[in-house]
């Protein structure tokens, strides 16, 4: 036996055991989430974000549990409802309209359609284009200037040359 688990043993049979160590319980609602949270409600969306994609469900899946895909038509289940809903103004970026029931479209995230959304130069090639277009001029006079510093000049562009 080495001399430090001799000094060690000695050191229990001498009635000073081991410190134990305190066990934590986890947090209901982590430090990270809890600030998230309060900037939400600080920005002035007092709806949470997942309320948000309830009511988007409720509203467009309904009882039947299927949508439809607004650029291509396809079915899409109720599991996959929160994947197949794009925000037209990033949550990231735009968090003043974030949960505006103006701020997304039903696009199928399986072939693609959700995707094409990214870029604006692909987006302008969809169908559904001119109902995004209507709705993000809706949105645009409801930023703070802040944040409408970061709409592009290519989205600028293609929403000016959209007929309304």
């Amino acid at each position: 036996m080495s001399d430090y688990l001799k000094k060690r043993q000695e050191h229990i049979l001498q009635g000073r055991p081991l410190k134990v160590k305190e066990k934590k319980g986890i947090a209901k609602v982590s430090e990270k989430r809890k600030a998230k949270l309060a900037e939400q409600k600080e920005s002035g969306s007092d709806k949470s974000l997942d309320q948000w994609f309830n009511d988007i469900e409720k509203k467009h899946w309904g009882y039947l549990g299927i949508c439809k895909c607004m650029e291509c038509g396809q079915d899409i289940p109720l599991k996959y409802a929160r994947h197949a809903t794009a925000h037209l103004l990033p949550k990231k970026i735009f968090k003043s309209v974030a949960t505006h029931e103006l701020n997304y479209l039903i696009l199928c995230a399986g072939n693609g359609c959700h995707d094409k959304t990214h870029r604006v130069d692909k987006f302008v090639t969809m169908k559904i284009w001119a109902n995004a277009a209507s709705r993000i001029k809706q949105l645009i006079p409801l930023l703070p200037f802040d944040e409408l510093r970061h709409i592009s000049n290519q989205l600028d562009i293609a929403l000016e040359n959209t007929e309304p």
